[in-house]
């Protein structure tokens, strides 16, 4: 047996992942990971892909994800396999010494997700909320979960089994509300990312990071902040096992979740990724554009905020006549501001507008790409996200200038 690498940052990566899904098509074999998780977010976390060869014919494929950073800053990966019909999942030993050869780094943890797994559900009772790992149960529950809140088909949905103990995935998360399931989290760990401003590298750990990469509640729950008390739970976890910053990607058009991610959570985007995913589904029927979310969660800033009953900061600009606006709508673009802050103007109602004006909504689009590309960053002139405002009915994104007083400002510890 031997194992060859794929370059997962390469411009044929996608095509790869299509033969590799026509390949693996048959009921037996553990589920795939979503093809728009393998494309964009695998090779951003530091993920690795592999072809398996037995008597030099190509019959699996492997996923290295991330697993454990060594405190001599050793890399340790979870080896997840996935063999064409007709083949059987190699030793684990040969499996070790192959990936050992094609990588030069140490042996991987071998997983084998054919097998019976072992769930540790916990309980963290938090108002009328129980936070927790799930059961067995309740894991093989979180697929359907998420296809309900998303309106996702099969082949976007993750596997339950990331949720066992041996594939030890980043964040595995549920909310339980009334007894029933009301929301989850799911996450990985990471090695490496964006670029970090100031010193922030070195302080809060840069190259040992945690990606939140989905996170869903039902909408007869969602006035319990739910999302907040996940996301809360995610950070002490990550803090205690020495990770000081969490990434996720979010849509820079949709309010409530902008409310929640800088306005609750306090987390700043000094990244953007415009079309990013390549994936339609009812909350994303244009192009998917995204936001770069960093959350400090060791800072001063982050952690001082109430685990319940913290406001929501929100700006009115009713009173801030002095903020300029980089573009009003998607009618006129500003593209020469300079002053400390500015404010970029999003739908009140993103998702909606989508379903009733696909038109619109484009144009909504292409304009906000457009200005954020224009003005988000971490170099000289550029402006850092930090929170949300209003006008009457309408909705803003508040950035202010990237600066050494800023960085200083948002990385302050405890």
């Amino acid at each position: 047996m031997r194992i060859q690498m794929i370059d997962v940052g390469s411009a044929g990566w996608g095509a790869e992942l299509d033969q590799i899904g026509l390949r693996l098509r048959h009921p037996e074999e553990p589920q795939l990971f979503p093809y728009h998780f393998l494309q964009v977010t695998f090779a951003r976390i530091g993920g690795r892909a592999l072809r398996i060869y037995q008597d030099e014919r190509w019959t699996g494929v492997g996923f290295l994800f991330p697993r454990q950073r060594e405190t001599d800053g050793t890399h340790i990966f979870t080896l997840r396999c996935h063999m064409f019909p007709g083949h059987a999942l190699p030793p684990a030993h040969e499996l070790t010494d192959g990936v050992v050869a094609a990588t030069g780094g140490p042996p991987p943890f071998v997983y084998d997700a054919a097998a019976e797994q072992y769930y540790s559900p916990t309980h963290q009772t938090i108002s009328t909320v129980d936070i927790g790992r799930p059961s067995a149960q309740e894991a093989a529950a979180v697929p359907s979960l998420h296809q309900r809140i998303w309106g996702s088909p099969p082949e976007f949905l993750y596997p339950a089994d990331l949720h066992s103990v041996d594939f030890a995935a980043g964040t595995s998360l549920v909310a339980r509300a009334e007894g029933l399931l009301a929301g989850f989290l799911i996450g990985f760990y990471k090695f490496g990312g964006p670029t970090l401003p100031a010193d922030w590298h070195t302080r809060f750990g840069g190259d040992y990071r945690l990606e939140s990469q989905i996170i869903g509640v039902l909408p007869e729950y969602r006035g319990l902040r739910i999302a907040n008390l996940l996301k809360k739970v995610q950070a002490e976890t990550a803090w205690r096992e020495g990770i000081g910053i969490v990434n996720w990607t979010a849509d820079p058009l949709q309010f409530p979740n902008a409310a929640l991610n800088f306005g609750l959570l306090r987390g700043v985007a000094f990244d953007f990724f415009p079309d990013l995913y390549p994936f339609r589904n009812d909350l994303n029927r244009v192009h998917a554009s995204r936001f770069g979310l960093t959350w400090l969660v060791g800072s001063a800033r982050v952690r001082e905020a109430p685990l319940i009953g913290a406001p929501v900061n929100m700006l009115d600009l009713t009173n801030h006549p002095e903020i300029p606006w980089a573009n009003e709508g998607h009618w006129r673009e500003y593209m020469g501001i300079t002053e400390p802050m500015l404010v970029f103007e999003i739908p009140p109602n993103w998702t909606t507008l989508q379903q009733q004006d696909m038109a619109e909504a484009q144009r909504w689009r292409e304009t906000t790409d457009r200005v954020l590309a224009h003005y988000i960053g971490i170099g000289e002139g550029k402006y850092v996200v930090t929170g949300v405002a209003t006008r009457g009915d309408r909705r803003f994104l508040v950035a202010e200038r990237a600066e050494p007083g800023l960085w200083s400002q948002l990385g302050t510890t405890t």
